[in-house]
């Protein structure tokens, strides 16, 4: 996987590793991902279906904390995950009147991206604490 990432450079490293993880969780392995730190008119993220396997991820950082930018990402893969597995481009075609509250395929993003980061966020703790672990008592 082709990953790029322009947000950031203090959390940049963490963010790749963050994306690693998420593809393995959701099981989908992506040609290439772009993340860009973007001021989104109205919105805190937005997935873009570049072409086949390849995806535009765009994120608000400015006045977020890192969690937040993470819960983002972590929603905006799931899109990905979307339009990989469910045609989520056809559903958008398909679904325009739709209201923002009754797509699904929101609802799914919302639910599983705080759960994601916590799950996440727990196997880093857990990381960090056996290094340590293992420096302090070698």
């Amino acid at each position: 996987m082709i990953l790029y990432t322009e947000l950031d450079r203090s959390y940049v490293r963490l963010v790749e590793i963050f994306v690693e993880f998420l593809c393995f969780e959701l099981s989908i392995c992506p040609r290439e991902i772009v993340i860009l730190g973007e001021d989104i008119n109205g919105g805190l993220g937005q997935c873009i279906d570049v072409d086949e396997d390849s995806f535009l991820i765009l994120v608000k950082e400015t006045g977020r904390d890192i969690g937040q930018i993470f819960t983002t990402i972590a929603h905006e893969m799931i899109h990905v995950k979307q339009y990989m597995t469910q045609e989520l481009g056809r559903l958008l075609d398909e679904n325009r009147d739709l209201s923002y509250d009754s797509r699904w395929w929101e609802r799914e993003a919302y639910e599983k991206s705080v759960p994601l980061v916590e799950k996440f966020t727990q196997k880093i703790e857990s990381t960090l604490k056996l290094d340590i672990n293992k420096t302090v008592y070698q």
